[in-house]
């Protein structure tokens, strides 16, 4: 066993979601607690290991560079691509020589395992499971802190997914959906909370999803009212992407009795055109849409609303397109998450005809993203004055901190002098300061 301080360096660089920075945090611990010390992906290290993504022909494209990147900063090193690319395109890290070990998603929990395997450039140690499908069981990996030196922790409670949105292949990549149980997410809350975390978000790869598979099956409404009871609740609670059709009104509801949950709903569009929704598989129209977002907007005026949205869809139409981008500058949206369409391997739409391609791809993203600039910046200027509950998160320099509000805002702050890092105060906000808000603490009246 690798001695506390002299064991071997590690270096892990995480690309994607939430769950993957859950997932890195808890690598990181039973790293540590087995003998081996964490640096930064910048230095030499005994070992580089590349958390990857698959969601994006980008996301899986970052993988490589930083492998060879591994490689150069030390020739002798273990290098390990783990993850949703290396389940998906494993075989070509291995015949492109770059990875010493290549772990799919089921073999990466048992990183400690196959680091102490044999491996090398030429003859990389595989852990790709054939059918991660199979796995119907929730892998736990509890971790007694954040790991990545985040003031918000994240609490990955669900994983896999059952849709099979014609552009994505993370149901092939990441199995079944699956969830944690309740009691061991009431413990991780409390575990989180102990460490000092302000804010815990909760996340999965399809979180709407939460306690279906369980006996009896659950709600994540049901999970949200056991966290309310279940003890002290934490400062704040996060809710990462929810599908629109699982935000029914019993989470409403329960989201408006629980001033604890922030008021941020990540809610995905995709497309507002109804043909090019049905060809993408997902299970709403743009009506049903837009009425969610209006009632959010109801329910909760100073909330932040964000989209995803995916353009470029084989097929769509120069009109469709217009009916969306139409669509979305009618709706009370804080901000878009735009992706171009790129073809994944094993996804349905890879096949698809009509692919929108070359500059006309990149300037239907780029329409996008400035409207999506042009409502961020709008939402921002409607919270002029008020009052928000911000965590302070890093001092930027000496008296002037940075931190997240409840509704996603970045906002620079003086603190008073009761202020205490990591935990929210309220900021009254007078103005911008580059493409984000500044304010001064409010005192206690």
């Amino acid at each position: 066993m690798p001695g506390e301080n002299n064991g071997p360096t590690v270096a892990i660089e995480t690309l994607g979601c939430k769950v993957n920075q859950y997932e890195t945090s808890y690598f990181l611990e039973v790293l540590k607690q087995a003998g081996y010390r964490p640096v930064s992906f910048r230095e030499h290290a005994d070992i580089y290991i590349i958390h990857s993504c698959a969601v994006t022909a980008k996301a899986g494209a970052q993988t490589r560079p930083l492998l060879r990147r591994a490689r150069r900063a030390n020739p002798h090193a273990r290098i390990v691509a783990a993850g949703c690319y290396a389940q998906l395109d494993g075989n070509r890290i291995a015949r492109e020589g770059l990875a010493t070990h290549i772990l799919g998603n089921p073999g990466k929990f048992d990183l400690i395992e196959w680091l102490r395997r044999p491996g090398s450039f030429a003859q990389p140690c595989l852990a790709l499971d054939p059918g991660p499908r199979c796995h119907a069981e929730f892998e736990i990996s509890p971790v007694s802190r954040m790991h990545t030196g985040r003031t918000r922790a994240v609490l990955k409670i669900q994983d896999g997914c059952d849709s099979f949105c014609s552009y994505c292949v993370v149901p092939l990549v990441r199995g079944k959906s699956r969830s944690l149980a309740p009691a061991l997410v009431l413990e991780q809350v409390q575990e989180l909370m102990k460490a000092g975390h302000g804010e815990i978000v909760l996340t999965g790869i399809h979180l709407g999803k939460w306690g279906k598979d369980l006996l009896p099956a659950q709600s994540l409404s049901d999970l949200l009212e056991m966290i309310a009871s279940g003890g002290p609740q934490p400062p704040r609670l996060r809710l990462s992407s929810i599908e629109p059709e699982e935000f029914d009104s019993r989470m409403l509801e329960v989201v408006s009795s629980a001033p604890w949950i922030c008021r941020h709903f990540h809610i995905p569009l995709q497309s507002a055109d109804p043909v090019i929704l049905a060809r993408m598989r997902r299970p709403y129209g743009p009506e049903y849409y837009a009425d969610l977002v209006g009632r959010l907007h109801a329910a909760f005026p100073g909330a932040a609303i964000g989209a995803d949205v995916l353009t470029g869809f084989p097929g769509e139409s120069e009109k469709q397109f217009e009916n969306t981008l139409a669509f979305i500058e009618k709706l009370p949206l804080s901000y878009l998450h735009v992706f171009p369409f790129s073809p994944r391997p094993g996804a349905a739409a890879a096949d698809f005809p009509g692919r929108i391609e070359g500059d006309e791809l990149k300037r239907r993203a780029a329409v996008l993203q400035a409207l999506g600039r042009r409502k961020k910046r709008a939402f921002r200027e409607s919270l002029i004055g008020q009052c928000l509950d911000v965590l302070a998160e890093s001092e930027v320099r000496p008296g002037l901190w940075e931190g997240l509000s409840s509704n996603y805002v970045k906002v620079f702050f003086h603190p008073g002098e009761d202020f205490c890092p990591g935990k929210p105060v309220l900021v009254k906000v007078n103005g911008f300061r580059g493409e984000d808000l500044a304010g001064t603490v409010k005192s206690e009246e």
